[in-house]
C-alpha cells in the first residue's frame, strides 16, 4: 500500500532528524510556566539538559505583537539549542502565523493541547 510506504518514510525522516540534528537527546527540560525563561534554560544546560522548552507562549498575542513585545515573550541566544518553542492557542491559522514568526530561532514548535491550568481551560486552549 503506497500510503503505508509514505507513512514509513515520514516516520523515518523524523527519526533521522531526532538522531542527527538533535543528537538523540535524553535529558529534556519540560516547559514550565514562569520558569523556563532563558536564564533558567541556560542553567539547566550547564547541568546536562539536552533539549529545553520555552514557557508556554500565547500564539495570538505573539502573532499580533511588535518585535519588542515578542522578544519579551520569546528570547534565546546561540548556545540555547536545541530549543523547542511551546505555543498555546485554539485557532490553527494563528498558531501557524506565530510558529512561522519564530521558526528560524528554534528547532521545533510544540503545541500545548492539554494544559490543565485554569487560564488555559478558560481560554479554550487547554
Amino acid at each position: 500500500d503506497p500510503s503505508d510506504a509514505a507513512e514509513a518514510a515520514r516516520v523515518e525522516k523524523i527519526w533521522e532528524w531526532w538522531r542527527g540534528s538533535l543528537q538523540s537527546p535524553k535529558k529534556v527540560l519540560a516547559p514550565m510556566v514562569d520558569q523556563s525563561e532563558l536564564p533558567f534554560r541556560m542553567l539547566t544546560r550547564k547541568h546536562g539538559a539536552d533539549i529545553c522548552y520555552t514557557p508556554m507562549i500565547h500564539a495570538r498575542l505573539y502573532s499580533e505583537r511588535d518585535e519588542a513585545h515578542c522578544e519579551k515573550m520569546f528570547n534565546t541566544e546561540p548556545l540555547d539549542r536545541p530549543l523547542f518553542a511551546q505555543f498555546c492557542g485554539n485557532e490553527p491559522e494563528v498558531l501557524l502565523k506565530a510558529a512561522l514568526k519564530l521558526q528560524d530561532r528554534c528547532d521545533a514548535v510544540d503545541l500545548n493541547l492539554g494544559c490543565p491550568q485554569g487560564i488555559a481551560r478558560k481560554g479554550r486552549y487547554g
